[in-house]
């Protein structure tokens, strides 16, 4: 645990600078891309609650079928 916080739940760049590890210059790039995954995530995520046509797809496809026996 760093500062309250438990690993799992650090960063790459968090855990290297707790290690004293040099950052390697592709932790950067590896967290500009999981920044832009989450900003088009929410993107989709917006659409899908405006428009009612994929809510109803997602909705349908996230749905689990039951196990019958």
């Amino acid at each position: 645990m760093w500062l309250g916080i438990t690993v799992s739940s650090m960063t790459q760049a968090d855990q290297a600078i707790q290690r004293g590890v040099a950052l390697s210059s592709s932790v950067p790039a590896v967290e500009a891309l999981r920044a832009r995954i989450r900003a088009q995530s929410k993107t989709v995520a917006k659409h899908i609650e405006a428009d009612p046509e994929s809510k109803a797809f997602i909705d349908d496809w996230a749905s689990p079928e039951p196990i019958t026996g």
